[in-house]
């Protein structure tokens, strides 16, 4: 019920677009139907009246209502309602664009309510689909644009729509690295088309490139948004120029319609786990733990079998600490979704609400979030219309946070307080490297972000030329953030106190110009459209740090009453210029012709460039369907061929990275601290400035196929793409003897190669019962063409020619040595427990030689499984997703025990002379080739899983209600994977309880573990 609700409201936008045809149609339908079966003279007429709703409760406004075989018609208002006189006896007709036509035979009632459901092929023909800089019917798109299932976009428990949507796209690759509350996703589109430059899609909302102007996707609400595309092939990227050559996500907010006030009211909460954990050894594994690393040490046995001062004490008495017990809590998620909409012919609202509120599993983290918006759409005269977008988000993650990857390590004999009940700093001493894991919830952090966004239109139709139309955008943005931290004392600093206070500040405008001319002459069919457009962005950014206070009164409230105080701040612009032409054409529907063309200017690039591009694109189709050879075919709905070939760019660098930069130091000068200046060569990545620096391009061809076949029982798109980069944005090193270690220069050759495939499926349909199935499927290749010219690869930077980025360039590994094995002819410094590699080039020694390239952390194919399940009134939804192929490093199994004075998972074994483990090593293997253990990513997930009911339209009606739906919800259910650790996806951090010592400074996040959320939820709409 919900996704045909969800199909519905997309439907109402085609149908505002073909409103005028189906008036005319309707009129003639009147108009020349004769009586045939009804003598309207002689029957008793009856005032008929009703609603006419679709599947999801939604008023049908416009649906066509006539008497069968006689001129008496009407259509129904905006609120779906609509009356006429009929006689007894006779059948009323309802017709509307994209739905079943439906008989109705009056008898004797005077209310006839009708449901009407969509017609799938028709639906999916003419479904409006949101391109660049307008809106297409899908049957007329020659670019690879997707549409995100509408299903995903609300009820879900996520903070960021971006993990709603993962698995769900050919073509998208949406990843978690992070279950952290508040964290977000990152996304490719097919693949990655850079080595040093930005290779994430550019993000617009309602026609505003957020992203390109600091947005995060974590401050849009979910439930405000109506449709997400996907912008993929270079015709429907390059429309977007030199920010295009990554993809583009095109993400429409919903808007008022005419009618009376609707009322939604969403909510859903419930708790989250940590579904998968690794479980440090008890006490006694230990324990016998250090006793075997003394044994393989050579070194006496000791007693008590403890290894640091202050577990002898807990040892004896046999006390032990959980420290993953410690750093845990019962998380939880709630969110609240409130919203009004409606209009009147001259006035269109949506206004919304929204607040969100996550408690991490782990103590200290928490995310919560609350968001306006109002969308406007006016209609001031026959000719002008205009509108606004605006919505305000106020985000928080404050709060010191515990460290996870710490507590793994901390001895179960370790000493959690002390006696006047303070965190202990040393849990483990003497031992002073590993420091307490909850010491960071002692840390004052306040983390908050804030983004206002408006956005105003205006639009005019001049009547004297039918077809033409101008748009003006203009857009400002204000995105200002604070991060404050202290940590004293209780928290373990070193300095006394040590605090800081950042203020960040984002600000940008837009303004464009569009102007479109759309005409039918007989057959053919012209859409033009142009702009101008110019942007800014301007970044600053404040920070005072301060060290050394006499007490921890004022946190960080006071910095000036530190020791000792340093300031920094920094200022950066950004401006662009863009014009961009493209042209529509088709030919009775059947052959179809886009071309595009932009032009772009950035501030960024190098003074000795021109700093402008030129990205054009033409894509051809051809609906086979619409040939008279297949009109006949019933079997066949729709068979479409799509071509394109286009270029687009990558403007993806830091402002003055095209100049040589100084920073500040200080230096004693005849006694006298002095200010002065010293080349960027001496600060952490600095570059040597590059005047010719310019954009990245990417050229790619495009071949699909999409097809609808039996009633639309079968849909979907075959795509197979090409994509090849140069001029690289490459930072390349330099000879020491310049003074500077590298340079941002346009270099290289990158290529993209991949296959897609999607497919839905209606398995079952009957009146009770509904099974659908949407299938994708992704493949890609990457590989490096060339780099510096000279046919050599970069072994440093682990960047081979012919080979993938994100290369794994490794030891290969053959197993452990074992007692009795003779590694003299391969590892001549070997010894039994240490692990056995191969000696390619057989010089019977182990050297960096033998290290080869064993593979890529891209996956080779990903792909998801949604299964919709409809009977009656209950839903049910099934997600399932995958990514094969990834080779990542797991810095979990370099099995470092720190002279076997910490801890380690249970999941990990270790080698002992009886044990032959020919996985793991010995526990005196202290890794001398600093191997990285690259592991297979791979894994299975059910994803997510909704059971549902929807009140019936009837019930609602009695109840007064527009409808009502309840829902329970569970995510990250379920995970088959051989990967060792939390979980697969998430990114691993080698060594975060040694950097957890360094208190003066903010703890990061590190390892997280997997999170599993399960909420119940209900939607009520009122009208």
């Amino acid at each position: 019920m919900k996704k045909q609700l969800l199909k519905h409201a997309l439907l109402c936008t085609s149908v505002l677009i073909l409103s005028s045809s189906v008036n005319a149609a309707s009129e003639k339908f009147v108009k020349e139907t004769k009586v045939k079966h009804i003598n309207i003279n002689n029957a008793k007429d009856i005032l008929i009246k009703g609603t006419v709703k679709g599947e999801g409760g939604s008023a049908l406004s416009g649906v066509t209502v006539t008497v069968k075989d006689s001129k008496i018609g009407t259509k129904t208002n905006a609120s779906g309602e609509y009356q006429l006189n009929a006689p007894e006896g006779a059948t009323l007709v309802f017709s509307y664009v994209g739905y079943v036509q439906q008989s109705i035979s009056v008898g004797n009632k005077s209310v006839i309510n009708v449901t009407m459901s969509i017609d799938e092929g028709k639906y999916q023909m003419n479904e409006v689909v949101v391109v660049g800089y307008g809106t297409q019917k899908r049957s007329d798109i020659t670019g690879s644009v997707t549409s995100v299932p509408k299903e995903r976009l609300a009820g879900l428990p996520v903070t960021n729509v971006l993990s709603a949507i993962q698995g769900t796209t050919a073509g998208l690759n949406v990843s978690s690295p992070s279950s952290v509350p508040g964290s977000s996703p990152t996304v490719l589109v097919r693949g990655v088309n850079s080595i040093n430059a930005g290779t994430g899609p550019l993000t617009v909302i309602d026609g505003v490139p957020f992203s390109n102007l600091g947005g995060s996707m974590n401050d849009i609400n979910p439930n405000d948004i109506a449709s997400i595309e996907i912008l993929k092939d270079a015709s429907a990227v390059a429309i977007y120029g030199t920010r295009g050559s990554s993809g583009v996500i095109l993400i429409t907010t919903k808007r008022g319609k005419t009618g009376e006030p609707t009322i939604r009211y969403s909510v859903y909460g419930g708790p989250e786990y940590q579904i998968k954990n690794l479980h440090p050894l008890s006490g006694p594994e230990y324990a016998e733990k250090y006793l075997e690393f003394l044994r393989q040490s050579n070194r006496p046995v000791a007693n008590p079998p403890v290894p640091n001062q202050y577990e002898i004490a807990n040892y004896n008495t046999g006390t032990t600490v959980d420290w993953l017990k410690e750093i845990s809590q019962s998380g939880s998620i709630q969110d609240h979704n409130l919203s009004i909409s409606g209009g009147t012919e001259k006035i269109k609202y949506f206004v919304s609400g929204a607040y969100q509120k996550q408690k991490g599993v782990l103590k200290g983290y928490q995310f919560t979030r609350a968001s306006v918006r109002s969308n406007l759409d006016a209609t001031v005269t026959s000719w002008l219309t205009a509108g606004t977008s605006l919505f305000f988000a106020n985000s928080n993650a404050d709060g010191g946070t515990v460290t996870y990857s710490s507590a793994l390590q901390m001895s179960p004999y370790g000493r959690l307080r002390e006696p006047n009940g303070d965190y202990t700093i040393f849990p483990m001493f003497g031992e002073t490297l590993f420091r307490n894991p909850l010491l960071g919830l002692n840390q004052d952090v306040n983390n908050r972000d804030k983004n206002l966004n408006g956005t105003f239109y205006a639009e005019v139709k001049p009547a004297f030329i039918k077809g033409l139309k101008y748009r003006f955008n203009g857009n400002y943005t204000f995105q200002p953030t604070k991060d404050d931290f202290y940590s004293g004392p209780d928290a373990g600093d070193t300095f006394s106190g040590t605090a800081s206070v950042q203020k960040e500040e984002t600000e940008g405008w837009l303004l464009e110009h569009i102007l479109s001319y759309n005409k039918d002459w007989n057959d053919h069919h012209f859409d033009v459209t142009a702009l101008y457009g110019a942007q800014e962005k301007i970044y600053t950014r404040l920070n005072v740090r301060g060290t050394t206070f006499v007490n921890d009164d004022l946190s960080f409230n006071n910095i000036g009453a530190a020791g000792a105080v340093v300031p920094t701040s920094l200022y950066s612009r950004e401006a662009m210029v863009s014009q961009m032409g493209r042209l529509n054409y088709s030919y009775k529907s059947k052959y179809l012709i886009t071309a595009t063309v932009r032009r772009d200017g950035f501030s960024a690039f190098g003074s000795a460039t021109s700093k402008y591009g030129t990205f054009p694109s033409i894509a051809l189709g051809w609906n086979i369907s619409n040939e008279s050879f297949l009109k006949n075919v019933s079997q066949i709905d729709n068979i479409k061929l799509r071509a394109s070939y286009g270029k687009s760019g990558n403007q993806a660098i830091s402002a003055y990275q095209t100049i040589t930069t100084q920073g500040v130091t200080k230096y004693i000068y005849n006694g006298v601290t002095t200010t002065g200046l010293v080349s960027s060569s001496a600060l952490v990545n600095g570059v040597l400035g590059n005047t010719k620096l310019n954009w990245e391009s990417t050229t790619g061809t495009n071949l699909a196929v999409d097809f609808s076949l039996f009633g639309s029982r079968i849909s979907g798109t075959v795509e197979v793409y090409k994509t090849e980069t140069n001029d690289v944005l490459l930072r390349r090193r330099l000879p020491a003897i310049i003074g500077f270690p590298s340079i941002f220069d346009n270099l290289g050759k990158v290529a993209n190669k991949g296959i897609e495939f999607t497919l839905n499926t209606v398995n079952i349909k009957n009146d009770n019962f509904t099974w659908s199935t949407n299938f994708n499927f992704s493949a890609s290749r990457n590989k490096i063409v060339s780099l510096y010219g000279d046919n050599l690869d970069d072994i440093g930077n682990k960047w081979f020619i012919g080979k993938s980025l994100y290369a794994i360039y490794d030891y290969k590994l053959e197993g452990v040595w074992q007692t009795g094995e003779d590694p003299s002819n391969v590892d001549p410094t070997a010894k039994p427990g240490d692990l056995k590699f191969a000696d390619l080039n057989g010089d019977k020694k182990i050297t960096e030689a033998d290290k080869s390239y064993l593979g890529n952390s891209l996956p080779k194919w990903t792909g998801g499984m949604i299964n919709n399940f409809k009977y009656k009134n209950f839903g049910l939804s099934v997600f399932v997703q995958t990514s094969q192929g990834s080779l990542i490093n797991n810095p979990l199994l370099n099995l470092q025990t720190y002279g076997g004075r910490v801890n380690i998972p249970r999941e990990l074994s270790y080698w002992t002379p009886t044990n032959n483990n020919n996985e793991a090593p010995s526990l005196t293997y202290s890794n001398p080739r600093l191997y990285a253990y690259p592991t297979k990513q791979n894994y299975w997930r059910i994803k997510d899983i909704t059971l549902s009911y929807n009140l019936s339209t009837k019930v609602a009606e009695q109840l007064k209600l527009g409808s009502l739906s309840v829902f329970a919800s569970g995510r990250n259910l379920h995970t088959v994977t051989n990967w060792i650790g939390t979980d697969p996806e998430l990114s691993v951090n080698a060594t975060p309880a040694i950097q957890a010592g360094l208190a003066n400074q903010p703890l990061t996040y590190g390892v997280y573990p997997l999170v599993t959320s399960v909420v119940v939820g209900l939607n009520i709409t009122l009208r």
